[in-house]
């Protein structure tokens, strides 16, 4: 009896190790977050083609040294919560997906597909990682275009809030400075008017689709009604694929 209790024990404290460990992934994501950093999530089946998935992330990491490197086994029970969350359940493995430092995923390859530069080329931007961020939780985002010289861009941001409050909060206002250098590769895939001498707000509605283009002066109401509309086709900023159009103003 005193043999079995021991084994018993024993068995429960390897499951506990064990377990502990891999619930580490989750948190190592958030403290990685924490510290504002992205994360190279190599996910894979297990062993197979592990160190190749964690040597490829590691290269990334180096094109992009805000980021850690974080490995997640599928076939671990424990980190169901995260296949689920991120709809790993049927992709292809091993995959290397890039998290934002917001905790968004912002893109994902598969390793044969993989480079250093694609990688960590899909690390969104703070302002895109925004408008993910919004899109994943089924918000209107209105985007702000501007820039410091425009007088018209506090009452611009001001309608944009009423426009928010009018969707009970289901909406986010994104300020994006046409100028900002750091935000170049998100006014690549917005396509804005580069020259406008106005305020500028892109309307994407909660599925991430874009619906209008308004120039300043913008009305609340006027806001509030594109949100809520539903077209065919166009894509969330950033959700567009290599060649894709559509994903802004034309």
């Amino acid at each position: 009896m005193k043999k079995i209790a021991l084994w018993m024990m024993a068995v429960i404290a390897l499951v506990m190790i064990a377990s502990t460990a891999n619930s580490q992934t989750r948190e190592k994501i958030d403290k990685a977050n924490a510290k504002g950093n992205a994360v190279f999530l190599a996910v894979t089946d297990g062993n197979r083609l592990l160190s190749q998935a964690k040597d490829m992330a590691v290269k990334a990491q180096k094109k992009y040294p805000k980021s850690e490197v974080i490995v997640l086994d599928r076939t671990d029970k424990t980190n169901a919560a995260l296949v689920t969350k991120y709809g790993l359940s049927g992709a292809p493995l091993p995959l290397l997906l890039v998290i934002a430092s917001n905790g968004v995923v912002g893109g994902g390859l598969q390793l044969k597909d993989a480079t250093p530069e694609t990688l960590s080329g899909l690390v969104p931007t703070k302002k895109q990682s925004q408008a993910l961020l919004a899109f994943s939780e089924g918000k209107t985002a209105y985007i702000v275009l501007f820039k410091k010289s425009m007088k018209d861009k506090a009452v611009s941001v001001a309608e944009c809030n009423k426009a928010v409050a009018g969707l009970g909060g289901k909406g986010v206002v994104i300020e994006v400075d046409l100028d900002d250098k750091s935000e170049a590769e998100f006014l690549g895939l917005l396509k804005p008017e580069m020259a406008a001498t106005e305020t500028h707000v892109l309307v994407f509605n909660g599925k991430g689709q874009f619906n209008d283009e308004f120039k300043a002066p913008v009305q609340s109401a006027k806001l509030i009604s594109s949100a809520k509309k539903v077209v065919k086709g166009g894509c969330a900023p950033g959700a567009c694929g290599a060649g894709t159009s559509g994903c802004g103003p034309k």
